[in-house]
């Protein structure tokens, strides 16, 4: 997704120090957010553009199935357009 990731140094910092729930986010594909979760560098992964695109995302990280494109250009305009209307599995 292209988000710079952080390094770890600091993720485990933040996990040593802080002790409630542990949410990362930015650019998180299904691979890099299971890895963050087993190594237990968080609580939970946060994803917003992919679930924009694919209503269904669960499901296709589960199967490796391929990911709709994400339209920008859809993105805080009014109506369904970019919002209800991409297509699921």
């Amino acid at each position: 997704m292209g988000a710079p990731a952080v390094p770890t140094s600091i993720k485990q910092t933040f996990r040593k120090t802080f002790r409630h729930t542990l949410i990362l986010s930015g650019g998180y594909d299904a691979q890099r957010a299971e890895k963050e979760l087993e190594d237990k560098a968080c609580d939970l992964i946060a994803v917003g553009r992919p679930f924009l695109a694919n209503p269904d995302l669960v499901a296709r990280w589960k199967t490796g199935a391929t990911l709709n494109d994400i339209d920008f250009n859809t993105f805080y305009t009014p109506g369904p357009k970019g919002f209800t209307d991409y297509p699921r599995l």
